[in-house]
């Protein structure tokens, strides 16, 4: 047994609060890959996914649509991972981290503030105004807004038009319809127009667009980059 437990604790052990969606899961995982450069496999970062498409959707309880609360099922997930050792934990869903706070209190280690990585990255590109392309419940719960806020930038909602466009390709992706990246280009050429600088992919399922643009912020690549430095 001491053998065993000598052997979970030799690398710090990401774990990964996953399903939310499937695509997006699978996506964080190669862009983990990606980033790291190695000699040996032994050298990557040891990663454990629980992967729980079954939490209730996070934008209807936000915005009132859903009474079925998705917080403890997270915090569920989250103390599973927390129990098998991970040592940092990432929630690859932004509009999950409505409940950011409730997670962090609910586990003894580390949660990674996507929100907060991404303002901060934001910022360090010199942006200070942008567009949220994000689900009907990040925009409603405010977390977002108030991360930029905190580093100065000014955020554009999108208009009503763009918004149910971004709403459908979203939940198309989460039925595993498979878009173009060219989808995503019109809707961004009209939220530049409002004044932002940059639209930020505020929802991961918009980053499986893989959008290369210069003028997006991907949120999901920017969760990766900040497991990798921190794990």
């Amino acid at each position: 047994m001491d053998r065993v437990a000598k052997q979970v604790n030799i690398k710090p052990l990401l774990g990964v609060a996953g399903g939310m969606g499937t695509q997006v899961t699978s996506c964080f995982y190669d862009k983990l890959h990606a980033l790291q450069s190695v000699t040996v496999e032994q050298e990557y970062l040891d990663v454990l996914i629980y992967s729980k498409p079954t939490i209730p959707d996070r934008t209807a309880y936000i915005t009132g649509q859903s009474s079925e609360s998705p917080l403890e099922p997270l915090i569920c997930v989250l103390r599973a991972l927390e129990s098998v050792g991970s040592t940092l934990i990432a929630v690859p869903c932004v509009t999950s981290h409505f409940f950011y706070d409730d997670l962090v209190k609910a586990v003894n280690v580390p949660v990674l503030n996507m929100l907060e990585e991404t303002a901060a990255y934001t910022a360090e590109r010199g942006i200070g105004k942008v567009c949220l392309f994000a689900t009907d419940g990040t925009l409603k719960g405010g977390a977002f807004h108030n991360a930029f806020k905190k580093h100065g930038i000014d955020v554009i909602d999108p208009s009503d038009e763009i918004q149910s466009a971004l709403m459908a390709i979203i939940y198309d992706i989460k039925r595993g319809v498979t878009l173009s990246s060219c989808v995503l280009d019109p809707l961004i050429e009209k939220a530049l127009k409002t004044g932002a600088e940059a639209a930020v992919l505020g929802c991961t399922e918009l980053c499986l667009l893989g959008s290369k643009r210069n003028d997006t912020i991907d949120t999901l690549e920017i969760l990766a980059k900040s497991a990798v430095r921190f794990g």
